[in-house]
């Protein structure tokens, strides 16, 4: 007799913080145990037995271990079998070996388990490649269909490509239960990290410090997990303190974000100069809502899902979003709308999936999309005989509507946020900017004098620049009245430009100097938009 309450809980005991996969690997078990135990005569009409499972998520997250624990906490006889292992170059080997790995192994003599054993098959999706029936793939898929069918096993089957595995496969009486793994709540994440530190007592019995780890790895896989661990431990070996930890997470990207390359540079609001309305409505509209959620709960508001920023060339939308970005600390995925667009059909949707999915993997996530308006132009105004512009903005409302549906499994919990930046709004479908998707607009304009006041001091007090430039001097004053009509990166330009004439003038020079006559580069710099207008 199998008890699946003592199989939970050896399971647990190994493998952290995946306790909802866990319940659903045991019950699916369950059920493969009593269909066996009634045999064919007595169950129900018309009810198919239980083969298995299939284990998906992301590299890293601990599939393979709660695979190999779980065959080894059920006490029947059990095999794990590399699926890219079964392949061979002779002629019916492949398919040979295929046959051996659902030959029953040799049990406990002793036991009486009806003929039940379990067969963990790693990366089972490489049998589901090619669908052309004069392929070596499909051969074994067909196979792999047949030894299922007649086999007495319980089969487990983990794949990082859910999506490749076909429907064959997953119908009912065959690998009916798909149980996703991912650590998407801080407490699951602490428990993980508890369980990794048991050497560590000073740590591991350490509720809130274990809790402030967990909260701050965003998006972190088990693997992840256990790379923190290491490097915290690698650094201070014996004396490593949770503190050791949260320094190790900062220096640690999550394996699934490796591949998108990170262009957010390190900013924050205080760096933003002349925007303080702006930062003071991304405060109340964007922050707080993503940082404390409880409370909107408490009110029964929704929190915003995305925010569109907006304004011309150069006003710092892009500056703005990234110190928003950098202020969550949260996971930041940024997109360039232009490089998304392909020119082969059904690329650009799956490219825009793609985001989508993988920031759902890493939630709390910021999907930031720059030049939003040449990804989703307004319906309609496509020339294109494939409407490719319509299908892209429809999958974009499509993975925005369901989001919030596929992330996170607990509760009120921040998930995937979608912040985009344009200089082109009326140009944006109108459906995207609609309440409930992109629901806060932030405008920005060029700066008043006031504002740029505060851009050139900002900057300005940055730089070696001579004394009495940075107060409310004459140069300052005399600055701003010449500088109507620019934007901030005109007069950053204007700065650098100033400090790069000042080298001119003399390479040894340690100071920026705005004197009468000595103001060379307001002779011939410009606003960028006066430029564009000649």
């Amino acid at each position: 007799m199998v008890d699946c309450a003592a199989i939970r809980c050896a399971v647990r005991a190994e493998v952290g913080g995946l306790d909802d996969a866990v319940d659903a690997l045991v019950a699916k078990f369950a059920d493969y145990y009593a269909s066996r135990s009634l045999g064919a005569s007595q169950r129900a009409p018309g009810t198919a037995r239980t083969a298995g499972a299939i284990l998906s998520g992301i590299p890293g997250c601990g599939k393979t271990r709660l695979a190999a624990t779980f065959a080894q906490a059920t006490g029947l006889p059990h095999r794990t079998v590399n699926c890219p292992d079964l392949f061979s170059s002779d002629q019916g080997g492949s398919e040979a070996r295929l046959i051996d790995c659902f030959a029953a192994p040799a049990g406990d003599a002793g036991a009486d388990n009806s003929g039940m054993w379990v067969l963990v098959l790693e990366e089972i999706d490489v049998l589901a490649g090619s669908r052309r029936p004069d392929t070596l793939e499909a051969r074994m898929l067909s196979l792999l269909l047949d030894c299922m069918d007649a086999s007495c096993g319980f089969v487990v089957g983990t794949t990082s490509l859910p999506a490749a595995i076909p429907e064959e496969m997953r119908r009912p009486g065959r690998l009916d239960a798909s149980i996703d793994l991912h650590l998407a709540r801080p407490a699951d994440r602490a428990v993980a990290l508890r369980l990794m530190l048991r050497g560590f007592s000073r740590i591991a019995d350490c509720e809130e410090d274990i809790a402030r780890v967990a909260k701050q790895a965003h998006g972190f896989s088990a693997a992840d997990l256990q790379s923190l661990c290491a490097r915290a431990f690698m650094a201070h070996r014996e004396a490593m303190t949770a503190d050791d930890l949260v320094r190790a997470a900062r220096g640690i990207r999550p394996s699934n974000l490796s591949a998108l390359q990170s262009k957010i540079p390190h900013v924050r609001f205080s760096d933003v100069f002349g925007l303080d309305e702006a930062i003071d409505r991304m405060r109340s509209l964007i922050v707080e809502p993503l940082l404390r959620p409880e409370r909107y709960q408490e009110m029964q508001v929704e929190a915003p899902r995305g925010a569109l920023v907006h304004g011309p060339p150069g006003t710092g939308k892009s500056l703005l979003c990234c110190a928003l970005a950098n202020e969550l600390a949260v996971n930041t995925i940024w997109a360039d709308a232009t490089q998304l667009r392909s020119m082969i059909v059904g690329e650009s949707e799956q490219a825009v999936a793609n985001l989508f999915a993988q920031a759902r993997k890493s939630t709390p996530c910021i999907l930031l999309f720059d030049h939003i308006d040449a990804l989703v132009p307004r319906r309609g105004t496509s020339q294109s005989s494939e409407n490719t512009s319509d299908r892209i903005v429809t999958s974009f409302l499509v993975e925005m509507d369901g989001f919030s549906s596929q992330g996170p499994a607990c509760p009120g919990a921040p998930g995937v946020f979608v912040l985009a930046v344009t200089s082109r709004p009326q140009t944006v479908d109108p459906a995207i900017l609609r309440p409930g998707r992109l629901d806060v607009h932030i405008g920005l304009e060029r700066p008043t004098a006031e504002q740029r006041k505060a851009i050139l001091t900002g900057i300005l007090g940055r730089m070696p620049a001579a004394a009495g430039i940075c107060d409310d001097s004459v140069s300052i004053r005399e600055l701003v009245a010449r500088t109507e009509g620019y934007t901030g990166a005109d007069l950053a330009n204007l700065c650098r430009e100033a400090a790069l004439a000042a080298l001119r003038r003399d390479i040894r020079s340690e100071k920026v100097r705005f004197g009468a006559g000595k103001w060379a580069p307001r002779a011939y710099l410009r606003p960028a938009q006066n430029i564009r207008d000649m």
